[in-house]
């Protein structure tokens, strides 16, 4: 009885996964789909029907060429690397000073109420206006973009971990309480707990930084794609704009999905 019991649940299960297999199958060929469709309303707009001006609007075939251009002539593929490095320096250091200080703040009601209050005030400064202390303060260099990187999202996950470490259930400290655990242990067992949400505040913080760089990268920068647009525009090749924006959209993306792929590779569990 028990084994015709296991073989109907494993039986279950593996069709929940063969449901699961075909509705992400399905997904993905509805996007793809989509993708091909605004492909051809954007060729039809622009290069057989000729309704918007391609100053305003460039077709797939100039934005292609500008790119080539770019690839060929220019230095894009510095501009990226410069761009990705700048964004992951700074989120980096934001995550790896944001958990442990959120793990201390959680863990302690007097910090919690001297530190959060300075914390809250810093998040609502829009990070352009910090633009000329830190050039003040840091120069043009690589140092004061990655110091406006890092306050523009450092201070956002300080406040998403701790909110994240608050829904730790009561359970697993009455547990803790009973296996007579050290501080060390409750803390870590507080980031044990919260790590799942955690890792998801991360992915779309990633985002919050991304929408910083273009920021950083229009004020004294020499590279990065923020550069490379503020160029184009000034010279009004609406096109190399266009790669810029697909550019970052793409790397965008592509790390969401890393971010995505990751979350079910280290938390399985929570499938």
């Amino acid at each position: 009885m028990q084994m015709k019991n296991l073989q109907t649940q494993s039986s279950t299960l593996s069709n929940k996964e063969l449901l699961i297999k075909k509705d992400s199958i399905r997904g993905h060929i509805y996007f793809v789909a989509s993708v091909c469709i605004l492909f051809l309303i954007w060729l039809l707009v622009t290069d057989l029907l000729h309704l918007v001006n391609p100053l305003f609007l460039p077709s797939p075939f100039q934005v292609a060429n500008s790119f080539i251009r770019l690839l060929t002539e220019n230095s894009l593929l510095i501009d990226i690397y410069t761009t990705v490095g700048r964004v992951m320096i700074a989120f980096v250091l934001s995550v790896g000073i944001a958990i442990p200080l959120s793990l201390i703040i959680s863990s302690s009601v007097v910090f919690k109420r001297v530190i959060l209050p300075y914390i809250d005030f810093i998040r609502y400064i829009p990070v352009p206006v910090l633009i000329p202390l830190t050039i003040l303060f840091f120069g043009i260099e690589e140092e004061a973009k990655i110091v406006l990187l890092f306050v523009g999202t450092f201070f956002q996950l300080v406040l998403l971990f701790c909110d994240d470490i608050s829904q730790t259930p009561q359970e697993y400290f009455d547990l803790a309480f009973t296996l007579k655990f050290s501080w060390y242990e409750k803390v870590l067992l507080k980031l044990k707990s919260s790590l799942p949400e955690m890792y998801n505040n991360i992915r779309i913080s990633l985002g919050l930084c991304w929408s910083y760089v273009v920021i950083v990268e229009l004020v004294a920068s020499e590279k990065g794609i923020g550069h490379m647009i503020k160029e184009a525009q000034r010279f009004s090749h609406t096109s190399d704009v266009f790669v810029g924006i697909i550019l970052m959209g793409i790397i965008g993306f592509g790390s969401d999905y890393l971010f995505r792929i990751g979350y079910n590779k280290v938390f399985p569990y929570k499938k």
